[in-house]
């Protein structure tokens, strides 16, 4: 499948191979139903000093709603299909689990394009807080915003140590992360 070009997609991808990122990125979407694009998309923008309004976060989460509807039930038939014993021969088990894993990828992928077509960075407030003066700063505003919009949390600080981890893999900048976590930038 061609895709057009995406300055969020390359964005992505790029700090996914970083050490942690996915790994991070998937136990948040794992035990907290997070999703992965709109957390990608919080540190994107962030990243370019740019802070999500809640008009700005409902757009991006009507925007991503419906391709969660198709990315979910890939993922977790392909999960199964990993996991349980299905009565098929292995090469086509392996086949069918490759298909749906690119099928997976191809949807999250195009859940990117819709975002980066939902809000266009020249249309998002600069970050304007005395406290957030760097993509750190930024970054974690965005997603503690997106995160109070999760259903099923009985605090935001239960996942906090999460978030404070995927920012230092990304940013690489531990003493960053910490002083935006404790407020003090």
């Amino acid at each position: 499948m061609i895709f057009p070009n995406s300055e969020f997609w390359n964005y992505s991808t790029q700090i996914w191979t970083l050490p942690n990122v996915e790994a991070i990125c998937l136990e948040l979407q794992n035990n907290y139903d997070a999703n992965v694009n709109m957390l990608l998309y919080c540190c994107w923008v962030g990243d370019k000093n740019l802070s999500l309004s809640d008009d700005d976060l409902q757009s991006l989460l009507d925007t991503i709603q419906p391709w969660q509807t198709i990315i979910k039930p890939l993922r977790e038939s392909r999960k199964m299909m990993l996991q349980q014993s299905i009565a098929m021969p292995s090469e086509l088990k392996d086949q069918t689990i490759t298909n749906m894993s690119e099928m997976e990828l191809n949807a999250e992928h195009m859940a990117q394009l819709a975002l980066e077509k939902a809000l266009k960075p020249e249309n998002i407030a600069p970050c304007s807080q005395q406290n957030q003066t760097s993509g750190v700063d930024c970054s974690l505003n965005n997603i503690k915003s997106y995160i109070n919009t999760l259903d099923g949390l009985s605090s935001p600080d239960e996942i906090m140590q999460h978030i404070s981890q995927l920012l230092n893999a990304i940013f690489q900048d531990e003493e960053a992360v910490q002083m935006a976590m404790m407020g003090q930038t």
